[in-house]
């Protein structure tokens, strides 16, 4: 998550006993025979399991944990690939009996938890947020809800810490596993049998090209279709879509028929430098630290090295232990369990878990998935007095199918506040009320004959005041747009590369630039979620990063920037602060029972504030607008207008309603500043631009006129 990664899965790794009574063939060499479990395999999982938990726990130390997605890929590709690969050899193999298989080990945990989290969600979320939950409840029981969060992961989507289900991606990119690899196999070992290790690694190959292709956003097959707009964040299409995961399944595969070493102290060797390298990724990794190939390869590797050691005793200690052993067992259980309770817990509080919390979610976790294990898991696939997978399947289709499309409108009727939850939860209703006009990169609005024109710059904390703009000054001014999503506007700096986020950005900041130079503006509107921009800036010459996490650093060097970017302009420049954080939820979530409502700090915006006022004596021409004074006039800051109205439409966002309330203050400052350059102008002719003189430059957008 990137903030974050997401979640992974450990569907298949938790299930490598063999489910099939077929002789060993030649492929499988001892004494890694069909039937043995092997328990370092546990253990591995146990590790990975371990980190990703940490991981998502925010354990200091633990940053790189997302990478026990790549150990279980790896592991899982081995495992399936081992059974299905001796079936076949064997003249055996059914796929009917192969789903019937997986369906048995996966489905009934799964299940629970996606019926557990229905409660969770119908009891503790608001209605906007009981949607995307429906949403995502319907992706991820036809299996392609790793599809579903790849095209959701843009700016304006929901914290990743906000989807309970996100976790279910990976199960989904193994399933379409499943529906590929016992295929595939069945006609490489037709065509390759006594050489499969060539095709496999191939395959491996290949998949791992495509990372390295599509890993930075562009794809030069794509570039002239409409499909490189899906491409262009390149961390998340290669993060969650199966072809690019298809190498680490294959990494796992190959492994199948790679002859093993015949020295105890390789395998010694191998285990402990394999131990090293999944550690070290675990300690060291972060979700920027490298691009995403590498960041899947080095784990894989180490997994590998693992997987193919399984004669090593004193290594191999660390994975054969109890403890360690049954943490594996128990592993897709307490995967599944625990990132919807961090997610429910920590929505509950409308804070992150502090220290003491963790440790007590965490052993929480660790105690659902001891009871999923032993009272779902196990008899489920154990007894056959339970309904068959296939009628399992069925029913769990057609349940949640009805849970998610009656969750679908958000039930409003839950919420305290039912005007605010009804315009919240309604997907066409929440377009009708948002303050943004919808124009993407740039655009022209209001008054296009206006021979005052009025540039607006910045990322989304400026998009969402263009409707009430256009109401309010729209007859008045012809505004100049350019805006993107987590876009920062400065002379050296501007934001870290970040796929679309980044393309759209570099666009909006070189048209800002052409108006600039063109000439012909009044004045200049300038608006940022200031604090938003603590750790991802860089340098614009040779990309270097800023981390400024202490504000009262790094706002001084912001402003000092934007003055540079501007230092050619005459005219008035309006800073306009962020909009404040609001605990929205608290008033749209059910009041089942009594929760917490924690009050949004406003130390951000004093930190801003004290560092504009020694900004403003050196740079006379910069304005302020700050919006907490208006939104926040007593100790709490509104969510909801006198007639129920939500003011914005997430936590930091404004809705039109919102937007309403500050314009006018913007507008007013505007026309204040240019009554003062016009008077001057009558004595001085040394500002105002002849509207006859002004540029004609093409004006372009998604948004066309507006009135």
């Amino acid at each position: 998550m990137r903030s974050g990664q997401a979640p992974f899965s450990i569907a298949t790794a938790a299930t490598w006993r063999v489910e099939t009574s077929s002789r060993p063939s030649a492929a499988f060499a001892a004494p890694d025979k069909l039937g043995v479990h092997r328990t370092d395999i546990d253990g591995l999982r146990a590790i990975a399991v371990l980190a990703v938990l940490f991981f998502h726990l925010r354990v200091s130390g633990f940053a790189g944990g997302f990478v026990g997605v790549d150990v279980f890929f790896v592991v899982s590709g081995f495992l399936i690939t081992r059974i299905v690969a001796a079936d076949i050899e064997a003249g055996h193999f059914s796929l009917a009996q192969f789903y019937s298989r997986r369906a048995r080990r996966l489905l009934p945990a799964f299940f629970t938890t996606l019926l557990l989290s229905c409660v969770a969600a119908f009891l503790l979320f608001a209605p906007q947020h009981l949607e995307s939950f429906a949403e995502s409840l319907a992706a991820a029981t036809f299996g392609v809800s790793n599809i579903f969060f790849w095209h959701k992961s843009g700016y304006f989507d929901l914290a990743a810490r906000m989807k309970p289900l996100l976790h279910t991606w990976s199960l989904s990119v193994e399933w379409q596993f499943y529906l590929i690899w016992p295929l595939l196999l069945s006609a490489l070992l037709a065509l390759f049998p006594r050489r499969m290790i060539w095709p496999v690694l191939a395959i491996a190959a290949f998949s791992f090209f495509l990372i390295l292709a599509f890993q930075d956003g562009s794809f030069w097959l794509f570039s002239r279709t409409r499909a490189a707009d899906w491409i262009t964040d390149g961390r998340a299409t290669v993060f969650y879509n199966t072809p690019f995961r298809v190498f680490e399944f294959a990494f796992g595969a190959a492994l199948v028929w790679l002859p093993k070493p015949r020295s105890v102290i390789v395998h010694e060797l191998l285990a402990l430098v394999g131990l090293a390298v999944v550690g070290s990724t675990v300690l060291f990794l972060n979700g920027t630290s490298h691009v995403p190939a590498m960041n899947m390869l080095v784990p894989a590797i180490g997994a590998a090295m693992v997987l193919h050691a399984d004669r090593s005793r004193w290594a191999g200690f660390a994975l054969r232990n109890r403890p360690a052993v049954y943490l594996g067992r128990i592993s897709y259980s307490l995967y599944l369990v625990h990132w919807p309770l961090i997610v429910f817990c920590e929505y509950g509080l409308l804070r992150a878990l502090l220290p003491s919390e963790a440790v007590l979610v965490g052993l929480l976790s660790l105690v659902l998935a001891i009871l999923m294990y032993h009272v779902v898991e196990q008899p489920y696939r154990i007894s056959r007095r339970f309904v068959t997978p296939s009628r399992l399947a069925l029913v769990g289709l057609l349940a949640f199918s009805l849970i998610s499309y009656s969750m679908w409108s958000g039930l409003p009727w839950r919420s305290p506040s039912a005007v605010a939850g009804a315009e919240l939860a309604d997907r066409a209703t929440l377009e009708s009320i948002t303050g943004s006009l919808g124009c993407e990169d740039f655009c022209e609005f209001g008054n296009l004959e206006s021979p005052t024109k009025i540039l607006i710059v910045g990322d989304s904390h400026v998009d969402h005041y263009t409707r009430a703009l256009e109401e309010i000054g729209g007859t008045e001014f012809h505004f100049l747009l350019a805006q993107a999503g987590s876009c920062y506007f400065g002379a050296d700096l501007q934001s870290q590369s970040r796929g679309a986020v980044t393309q759209h950005c570099r666009i909006a900041m070189d048209q800002a630039a052409r108006w600039l130079k063109a000439g012909g503006i009044a004045a200049i509107i300038h608006a940022q979620r200031w604090p938003g921009y603590r750790n991802i800036l860089e340098r614009k010459a040779g990309g270097a990063p800023i981390y400024m996490p202490n504000l009262t650093k790094l706002f001084p060097v912001m402003l000092d920037d934007i003055a540079k970017l501007y230092a050619g302009f005459r005219g008035p420049v309006i800073l306009i602060g962020h909009a404040p954080n609001t605990n929205l939820i608290c008033d749209l979530r059910p009041a089942f029972f009594p929760l917490p409502c924690p009050t949004a700090s406003k130390a951000e915006h004093a930190a801003f504030k004290s560092a504009f006022t020694t900004f403003a004596t050196r740079h006379s021409t910069f304005q302020f607008v700050d919006p907490l004074e208006i939104i926040c006039p007593a100790m709490q800051c509104r969510a909801t207008d006198l007639g129920g109205h939500a003011l914005y439409v997430d936590e930091h966002h404004f809705s039109i309603f919102g937007a309403r309330l500050i314009v006018p203050k913007i507008v007013e400052r505007l026309e204040d500043d240019l009554s003062i350059l016009r008077q001057q102008a009558v004595s001085d002719q040394s500002y105002l631009p002849d509207p006859n003189e002004m540029d004609g430059e093409t004006k372009r957008g998604s948004l066309e006129t507006k009135r």
